[in-house]
């Protein structure tokens, strides 16, 4: 019978059952972001004009714009962070964020729950009509993260 000790990848295996994982635990621990990181798009219901260019422009097709029902929506977990709805923006309703993006461990998969990474805003028409159903307020923020 060979001796087990003198096999090729004992050393090794000994080592790295005594060593720290070599891969980080996300999401607990966080790895410090560098200059330069995208985070999450942001959006700035007060500027907007609500053209739709950017939804029009957007490779993923993360975001959903309304010039009639005065609606704007994020899908996170769909956008890449590349920023061609940044620079097409005219009124700079748009902007990424310096923060890390969210992290979404289950899937809202009860009947009613928002879906993850899914934002929207609704803003009431500027004509004076009643606010959109679903948003009482007319002017804020609804926010499913």
């Amino acid at each position: 019978m060979a001796n087990p000790f003198n096999l090729p990848m004992m050393g090794r295996s000994l080592r790295n059952l005594l060593s720290r994982p070599a891969t980080r635990r996300y999401p607990s621990e966080v790895r410090p972001h560098f200059a330069g990181t995208r985070g999450t798009l942001e959006f700035d219901l007060d500027t907007c004009v609500f053209c739709g260019l950017c939804a029009r422009r957007c490779p993923t097709v993360a975001l959903t714009c309304s010039r009639e029902d005065r609606f704007f929506a994020i899908e996170q977990l769909r956008c890449i962070a590349c920023g061609v709805c940044i620079d097409l923006c005219n009124k700079d309703s748009l902007r990424m964020s310096e923060d890390a993006p969210h992290v979404h461990l289950h899937t809202g998969a009860a009947p009613g729950d928002p879906r993850p990474g899914h934002q929207e805003w609704h803003q009431q028409p500027p004509d004076g009509s009643p606010p959109v159903p679903g948003d009482a307020a007319g002017g804020t923020a609804t926010a499913a993260v």
